[in-house]
């Protein structure tokens, strides 16, 4: 049998079937549609978009391809401002079609453009999951995690964080508050810190007497001696100053070393920072040496520790190093500054004039030409460019405009403390 005999009813029946799929198999049906889409268009030229979509849902019924209708109708919903019915038709499209990438960012930049950050950032990261190496919404989801919202105003000032608690001063009083403005503790004392872990108690002074408290802040752990001073526990221990010496407590509020040191810092990871006769040295739990006293300095973080985040940062030849808890550098030529790190992410860090970040690794991510900068934590940095405070990301770009006189890492729920120039706390939207 000849060949092209054979091919031909099949190539005639693939073109019909080619045809039916566009049209429904039905060439009345086609007539149809293509007779309302062109009414459609000719009524959106005259800005009659009304009608239009009318025009739209009646060619809906003659083609299977429902798809460009549909995003017409979306485009006609928005320029009538039938919000509603946009956000209803705009979702159904995202759902139905697996989130085609030109409806979803009409979408995202609809809530933009009303300012509804929170549903564009939910939209984006809806759509990431489904394409997650789209560069142009990767981009935009790193813009919008830079979108913040005040979330209420502070106290007089916000003295430090730690373990989920800000310290803050009302008529220069100092308290206990989380970021969303629960479980406060009263502006009722001269000095307090952060809670500490193993146990999580906060130590506080009142009328010269150093107590801990607990987180319903009542007086939990007291002293059979005097002292001048208390820290935050961490292993178990907490450092205090008596008669202008630093030793150790245990979790029952008795001395558990008889060591003294000039200063004594709050342990982590089983290590602390101690100072005597003008050099650092780093202790183990035991109180045995990792190090001898060797370093001119080592990095606390505001809460007084050098190795919460498992490793540290301290000076050494004239440079800063960052270490890990068996003493050993894990950078090479060092570095003029640097900040103590306050997640696993980069810190600040200044070598040859300009301030860039690192990681634990003791590697160089990022340099900036910013006069100050402060350590990355929930994916951002607070950097100053001689006027003002603001923020950016990880590939350098300003997530957020420099607005601030001063400016605070972000916890791990997104929230920093600004002066602006009250003191406010903003909230990364999520």
């Amino acid at each position: 049998m000849n060949m092209k005999r054979i091919l031909a009813p099949i190539i005639i029946l693939l073109l019909v079937l080619g045809w039916g799929n566009i049209i429904g198999g039905n060439a009345e049906k086609y007539k149809s549609y293509t007779e309302h889409m062109k009414n459609a268009k000719t009524l959106e030229s005259k800005e009659i978009y009304i009608d239009a979509i009318d025009q739209y849902k009646k060619a809906l019924e003659y083609t299977k391809n429902k798809l460009p209708v549909q995003e017409a109708m979306l485009d006609d919903y928005l320029k009538l401002k039938k919000y509603n019915d946009f956000e209803k038709q705009g979702n159904a499209i995202l759902e139905s079609y697996n989130y085609p990438k030109n409806v979803a960012k009409k979408m995202t930049d609809y809530y933009i453009d009303r300012k509804q950050t929170v549903n564009a950032l939910k939209l984006v990261n809806a759509y990431l999951e489904k394409n997650a190496e789209d560069e142009d919404f990767l981009a935009l989801q790193g813009k919008l995690r830079g979108s913040c919202l005040e979330v209420y105003f502070g106290s007089d000032d916000i003295k430090m964080y730690g373990n989920g608690f800000y310290v803050f001063v009302d008529d220069n009083k100092q308290g206990l508050l989380k970021s969303d403005g629960s479980d406060k503790i009263a502006a009722v004392y001269d000095k307090i810190y952060p809670y500490g872990k193993e146990p999580e108690y906060a130590p506080v002074c009142k009328d010269n007497d150093w107590y801990y408290i607990d987180k319903n802040g009542y007086k939990k752990l007291a002293l059979d001696f005097n002292v001048e001073s208390l820290g935050v526990f961490g292993n178990n221990l907490a450092p205090y100053c008596s008669e202008g010496k630093y030793s150790y407590i245990d979790a029952n509020a008795k001395k558990a070393s008889k060591n003294t040191y000039d200063f004594a810092s709050s342990f982590a990871g089983k290590r602390a920072a101690v100072k005597n006769n003008g050099k650092w040295a780093i202790i183990k739990s035991d109180f045995s040496q990792v190090t001898d006293y060797i370093y001119d300095d080592v990095v606390l973080d505001e809460c007084g520790f050098a190795t919460a985040q498992n490793v540290y940062i301290a000076k050494l030849d004239g440079k800063y190093h960052i270490f890990g808890l068996d003493g050993k550098a894990k950078d090479g030529e060092g570095f003029d500054e640097a900040k103590a790190f306050v997640s696993d992410e980069p810190t600040a860090v200044k070598k040859d004039g300009k301030w860039g970040f690192a990681n634990k690794k003791g590697e160089v991510e990022l340099m900036t030409d910013y006069s100050d900068v402060k350590p990355f934590s929930n994916g951002f940095a607070a950097v100053y460019d001689g006027k003002k405070w603001g923020y950016i990301n990880k590939n350098n770009t300003v997530v957020i405009d420099f607005e601030f006189n001063e400016a605070g890492n972000f916890n791990n729920s997104g929230v920093a403390v600004v002066r602006k120039p009250g003191i406010k706390f903003i909230q990364l939207v999520k």
